[in-house]
């Protein structure tokens, strides 16, 4: 009985197999995900519009004399005595400025000047004598032209040991030179400047495009005035290899304020290499170069294009487009 029961549960299993039953609860069948939208491309753009474009160069100046005197004992070295004048001073011509120690020429010029007084009043007694003849007159004539001859020695030796103002100005520099401190000859110790005589200085490697007679905007204060470059290194070759580097030099054409203290004074100065207005004009950083050709991307109908452009100006903000774009396109930024 027991053999026989194994048969019939194994017929069992298969006919539930068969039959599409399980002993095992169904399965639920999977659901579809839900569909999504692709998102919308965004893009920040800007409108092709006309406008003025100025191609320019600024570079850093300052106001130079062009009138100046480098100033110092020509003649004789030694021991500084005494520095009349301060930096700023305004002076007048002959006052003056500096002077070496002359205590012991001083006194002999004194001295000397007494000698030429007396032998003066010698001649004019030896004129006026009674008794007077040709050869007493112009012995006592010559003993005064000795005396004065001397005299005239011992001024001109003081004068190398003494510096004087040139010409009116002011003075613009002082060399850090001591009170007592001995001073070599032809040593620079003061600079005169005519205050009047102003020009804008600029140096550096962008002052080439500054060419003579070019026309300048000069900044003072946030305040413009109008300039003309009147010389460079260019036909001021031996200047510019004292400098050491380019420059360019400026007269303004615009009157200054007077109460404006120029001298020295730090500015900037404009070149306007070129103009033009009503042009198309795009910002510069939607312009790309690749291959010797320039690109722009644009938005028609909400695509984005590429579009091959022909620039003319550029400046460091914004490009002009000759053609490829009309005004009113959008383009893309980014």
């Amino acid at each position: 009985m027991k053999h026989k029961s194994i048969p019939a549960a194994a017929a069992l299993l298969l006919a539930l197999t068969l039959g599409g039953c399980s002993l095992f609860p169904a399965e639920e069948e999977a659901l579809a995900p839900p569909l999504k939208s692709p998102a919308a491309v965004s893009y920040t753009t800007t409108t092709a519009e006309r406008g003025t474009i100025v191609d320019s160069v600024s570079v850093l100046g300052s106001f130079i004399s062009t009138t100046s005197y480098d100033l110092s004992f020509e003649k004789r070295s030694g021991y500084l005595s005494e520095i009349a004048v301060k930096q700023g001073d305004m002076v007048e011509k002959g006052q003056l400025l500096a002077r070496l120690d002359t205590d012991a020429l001083e006194l002999d010029i004194k001295k000397q000047r007494l000698v030429a007084e007396r032998a003066k009043i010698a001649l004019d007694m030896a004129k006026s004598a009674e008794n007077a003849t040709a050869s007493s007159i112009r012995l006592a004539q010559i003993d005064y032209e000795l005396q004065n001859l001397q005299l005239t020695q011992l001024e001109e030796e003081l004068a190398k040991q003494c510096i004087y103002a040139p010409a009116d100005g002011m003075i613009a520099y002082i060399a850090k030179q001591s009170i007592g401190e001995y001073i070599a000859a032809r040593s620079l110790l003061i600079r005169l400047v005519d205050p009047n005589s102003l020009q804008v200085e600029c140096m550096g490697d962008q002052v080439g495009d500054f060419q003579l007679g070019k026309e300048v905007v000069v900044k003072v204060d946030r305040e413009s005035y109008a300039g003309k470059v009147v010389s460079t290194s260019a036909n001021m070759p031996d200047l510019a290899i004292e400098k050491g580097q380019p420059f360019a030099r400026i007269a303004l054409t615009d009157p200054v304020p007077e109460d404006k203290a120029l001298l020295g004074k730090g500015v900037t100065a404009e070149l306007i290499r070129e103009r033009k207005e009503d042009v198309l004009i795009v910002p510069r950083n939607v312009v790309s170069v690749y291959s010797g050709e320039s690109y722009i991307l644009i938005l028609e109908n909400g695509v984005k294009k590429e579009r091959i452009i022909e620039t003319g100006i550029k400046t460091t903000a914004s490009v002009e487009v000759v053609s490829g774009l009309e005004e009113g396109e959008t383009v893309i930024i980014k």
